[in-house]
């Protein structure tokens, strides 16, 4: 049974992003050479894999924004320390070994 077909929800919200191009071809790879799936099924239940980590990592569910998101890029800073992008690579490259 393929659970990729399953994830679609009655509300759906489009978003745009840009990813690697190596990334965005295995991705499209995968959806090619993986009958009854889609690049948006895919990428979704790769997104609720990488959550369901996350929230297990911090011990529950992150709650709510207490406000919107600043659009654009975020900003850089002068110090060192990783950016939250960096963590969830990280991350997202644990749950694949």
């Amino acid at each position: 049974m393929n659970r990729f077909v399953y994830l679609r929800t009655h509300k759906r919200q489009r978003m745009t992003v840009s990813l690697p191009t190596d990334l965005l071809e295995r991705i499209r790879d995968a959806a090619y050479w993986t009958p009854g799936t889609t690049m948006a099924g895919l990428i979704s239940s790769a997104l609720q894999d990488l959550l369901k980590h996350l929230e297990s990592q911090n011990g529950r569910p992150f709650s709510p924004r207490l406000q919107d998101l600043k659009p654009g890029r975020p900003r850089t800073t002068n110090n060192h320390e990783t950016s939250v992008s960096e963590g969830i690579q990280s991350v997202s490259s644990q749950i694949r070994a």
